[in-house]
């Protein structure tokens, strides 16, 4: 069995002489609720006052529409062409080595927790071998290669999860509730496809609920306190360039203004 490595985040390293600060245990609550994700549907993305010390971390999945939609309201402008399908203009915050980095970290962090949490419950004897079997044949017929435990792609094991929602245990408001389970497990097989295909434009609001909907799954199945610093430290990576560029973006707009103003008068 290969042991993990020792916990490491390379976004600090991003901001490296850049002046942008680094998140701070007791800081500013980024998750959850009052969090930060949570903050930027109901009030947009002005910085907020210190937090109080975090609390449980709730509130996040049903407030995700909001914040989708105030998000792609609030920033009027973006740094890359503008793009408005049907009327709405979609809000890119981060470039594509930004949108690498974020992703690179979020599938680490996901599926390494996923395959501790099936690990756990397989020594649980909670793990039924015909709907391992099946997830097994159905890798193997894509001619995939063996993996070391459960380390499948994340949509892959996203469905290993699904088929025992009968008979894995679960945290949180949804433990008892399998229709809640099973939306969750969808939204998150959804997030899987999208983050495969790695374009790195993904809009504002899209991460935002990616962000939130990983949060909720590490609730659900009882991640560690290092697994959701680790999220904590991705979500503050993601905050500062969307606020960076909320600041940044009215300033770039006046300059093609002038600019504009200035070709016109030179015609």
């Amino acid at each position: 069995m290969v042991s993990e490595s020792p916990m490491f985040s390379p976004l600090p390293l991003y901001f490296r002489g850049q002046d942008f600060p680094t998140i701070k245990q007791g800081s500013k609550t980024l998750i959850g609720s009052n969090g930060w994700l949570e903050k930027t549907g109901e009030g947009g993305l002005a910085l907020d006052s210190e937090s109080k010390t975090p609390q449980k971390r709730i509130g996040i999945f049903d407030s995700i529409k909001k914040i989708a939609k105030d998000m792609t309201e609030i920033h009027p402008y973006r740094r890359s062409p503008q793009v408005k399908p049907s009327g709405t203009q979609l809000l890119i915050s981060l470039d594509a080595r930004e949108q690498s980095l974020l992703y690179c970290e979020l599938e680490y962090h996901l599926t390494c927790t996923l395959n501790k949490y099936i690990s756990s419950e397989l020594e649980k004897g909670r793990l039924v071998p015909t709907n391992f079997k099946k997830i097994t044949d159905a890798w193997y017929q894509q001619g995939r290669p063996r993996v070391v435990g459960f380390r499948f792609d994340l949509e892959t094991q996203v469905d290993l999860v699904a088929l025992h929602i009968s008979e894995f245990t679960f945290c949180g408001r949804r433990q008892c509730n399998p229709v809640e389970i099973s939306s969750l497990l969808h939204a998150m097989k959804v997030n899987a496809r999208a983050m495969r295909i790695r374009t790195f434009c993904q809009p504002d609001s899209v991460i935002a609920k990616q962000l939130a909907d990983s949060q909720a799954l590490f609730d659900m199945i009882g991640a560690s306190d290092d697994v959701n610093r680790a999220l904590s430290e991705i979500v503050h990576f993601f905050r500062v360039i969307v606020e960076r560029e909320h600041k940044v973006s009215p300033q770039r707009q006046r300059g093609q203004k002038h600019t504009t103003l200035m070709a016109s008068c030179d015609g």
